[in-house]
C-alpha cells in the first residue's frame, strides 16, 4: 500500500513538475488559454473527437479478436467498456488502465485475468511496432525541420535511422523468442509461474487468430484514425489549420510519447512534447502550448466522461461465463 502510495506522488510530482516547466517556458497567462479555447472551431472539435472515439471502438474489436482467440466471447459492449475505463483509469494513476480493462472483463464476463492481461500484452507489442513504422515514417518524411530543431550539427540520412531503429527492434523481438521456454517453465506451480502462463497464453493468442488480415485492418485502422483526429484538430484552429498532413504525422508521435510517460495521462510530458513539436513548423511555443494544451483537453475531457460512464454500466452489467466450449 505504501509502496502504491509513493508510485503515486512521485508520479504525480513528476506530471506537476514537467507541467509547471512547460507553462513557465511558454509564458503564457490564463487568459490565453481561455482565449483558445474561445477561438477554437467547434466543428472540427467534434469531428475529431468523434474519430478518436472510432479509434477506441477499433482497439476494443481488436482486443475482442485477440480474446476469441483463446475462446473467450465477451461481447462488445463489455470490451469496449473495459476499454474506457481502462483510459479513464490512465488519468487518475500511470499504467493502471491495463489493470482496471482485465479486471472489468474478470468482473463483467469471467475472464482470467493473467490471460487477458497477456492479450493486453500482445496489444502493446503490436503498438510498439506500429509506433516504430510511424516514426521512421516521420524522419523520413519530416527529416528537415527536426534536424534543424533537434539535431542541427547532424547530418545523418534518415534511412540510417530507420535501419538503426529497425535492428533494435529485431533484436529485441529475437531475445523475447530465445528465452520464451525458460519463462514459460519457470516455477510452474507457483503464483509467479501461473501468471507467466496466463501471460504467455494472451501473448500466444495472436497465432490463434481466425483473420489475421481483420487484426492488421484494425492495427492500421486505429492509428488512421489517430491521425485523422489529429489533423481536424489542426483545422480548428487558425494557427494551425495550414500546417499541412505531415506536421500532424510529427505531432502524433510526440504526443504519442507523451502519453507513454509515467504521469497521469501524460500530463505535462504531452505538452512540453506537442508544444516542441510545433516549433519545428515556426510556430511560437506560446501558441504550441496553447494548442497542445487544448488537444490535451479535449481528450482527457472525453475520457473521463466516457470512462466514467463505462464504469456505472459494467455495476449494472450481468456477470456471463464468456468461455466457448470447443469441439
Amino acid at each position: 500500500m505504501l509502496k502504491s502510495i509513493i508510485k503515486y506522488l512521485i508520479s504525480s510530482l513528476l506530471a506537476g513538475g514537467l507541467l509547471f516547466w512547460a507553462f513557465s517556458k511558454s509564458q503564457l497567462h490564463w487568459n490565453d488559454i481561455l482565449l483558445t479555447f474561445y477561438q477554437a472551431d467547434y466543428n472540427w472539435v467534434v469531428v475529431s473527437i468523434s474519430i478518436s472515439l472510432l479509434s477506441h471502438l477499433l482497439r476494443a474489436l481488436r482486443w475482442e479478436q485477440l480474446l476469441g482467440a483463446m475462446a473467450y466471447q465477451p461481447g462488445t459492449v463489455r470490451t469496449f467498456s473495459a476499454v474506457l475505463i481502462g483510459y479513464f483509469a490512465n488519468f487518475l494513476v500511470p499504467r493502471l488502465g491495463e489493470v482496471s480493462r482485465c479486471g472489468s472483463l474478470k468482473k463483467t464476463a469471467d475472464i482470467p485475468f493473467e490471460e487477458s492481461f497477456g492479450t493486453v500484452i500482445t496489444e502493446r507489442i503490436v503498438d510498439l511496432l506500429s509506433l516504430v513504422v510511424l516514426v521512421g515514417i516521420t524522419f523520413l518524411f519530416e527529416w528537415e525541420p527536426l534536424q534543424k530543431s533537434l539535431f542541427p550539427t547532424l547530418h545523418l540520412p534518415s534511412g540510417a535511422l530507420i535501419i538503426t531503429a529497425s535492428a533494435l527492434g529485431i533484436i529485441g523481438l529475437g531475445l523475447l523468442w530465445k528465452f520464451k521456454d525458460f519463462l514459460r517453465n519457470m516455477g510452474t506451480e507457483s503464483k509467479i509461474g501461473k501468471m507467466l502462463r496466463g501471460w504467455i497464453a494472451g501473448i500466444s493468442s495472436i497465432r490463434h487468430l481466425e483473420s489475421p488480415g481483420r487484426f492488421i485492418a484494425y492495427s492500421i485502422g486505429i492509428w488512421l484514425c489517430y491521425y485523422l483526429s489529429t489533423y481536424t484538430l489542426f483545422l480548428a484552429f487558425p494557427l494551425s489549420e495550414n500546417l499541412g498532413f505531415s506536421a500532424a504525422l510529427t505531432v502524433l508521435v510526440m504526443g504519442t510519447f507523451g502519453m507513454a510517460t509515467p504521469t497521469q495521462g501524460g500530463i505535462g510530458a504531452y505538452h512540453s512534447l506537442v508544444a516542441s513539436a510545433f516549433v519545428f513548423y515556426s510556430l511560437a511555443y506560446k501558441d504550441g502550448f496553447m494548442l497542445a494544451t487544448f488537444f490535451h483537453g479535449t481528450q482527457m475531457i472525453t475520457l473521463l466522461l466516457l470512462g466514467g460512464f463505462s464504469f456505472i454500466i459494467t455495476l449494472f452489467l450481468p456477470k456471463i461465463s464468456s468461455r466457448v466450449e470447443q469441439n
